[in-house]
């Protein structure tokens, strides 16, 4: 009989990782708090892409945010970190299509985040942004919970839609 560890491990091993999870473009379905919201924005997904993308001036237009910096290229695997309601982020970059999808993982006092964003273009020339979170960690249902989450994202949206139409 194999020993326990190594059981273990075998089970782990199917299971992804949130990075893969995030370079698919999804969330984690298991994940005990979880969020997805949409909006349409009154923008052309370019210049919806580029507000959303640039990260250091998050703080311009996300007034939870008070710090944010890219570490390096928009690609795959750059860190960011980011300030968000005075929790200091660490993430890092899963999935970047222009102009239509953006994932990345973020980490925070022992809370494990997937956060992805898609953009669609409208007939009528506007963009449709869809975002999708999840959330786990120990202690994480203690102080939050799918609903503030949910809240939280909207809140998001609504201030990308109004950096966006300007």
């Amino acid at each position: 009989m194999p020993p326990l560890a190594l059981i273990l491990a075998l089970l782990l091993s199917s299971t992804p990782t949130d990075d893969q999870l995030a370079a698919a473009g999804h969330i984690r379905d298991t994940a005990s708090v979880k969020a997805s919201v949409a909006i349409t924005i009154h923008a052309k997904p370019e210049k919806v892409w580029q507000i959303l993308t640039n990260i250091d001036a998050w703080p311009s237009w996300q007034s939870d945010i008070t710090a944010a910096h890219l570490s390096g290229p928009l690609t795959p695997g750059t860190t960011f970190t980011w300030t968000n309601t005075g929790t200091k982020i660490n993430s890092r970059l899963a999935l970047v299509t222009p102009n239509s999808a953006l994932a990345w993982t973020g980490s925070a006092m022992g809370a494990h985040a997937i956060h992805v964003w898609r953009l669609s273009p409208t007939p009528d020339g506007q963009t449709q942004v869809q975002e999708d979170e999840s959330m786990d960690g120990f202690l994480l249902t203690l102080f939050y919970n799918s609903k503030k989450l949910e809240s939280a994202d909207q809140q998001w949206l609504q201030r990308l839609k109004t950096a966006s139409e300007k």
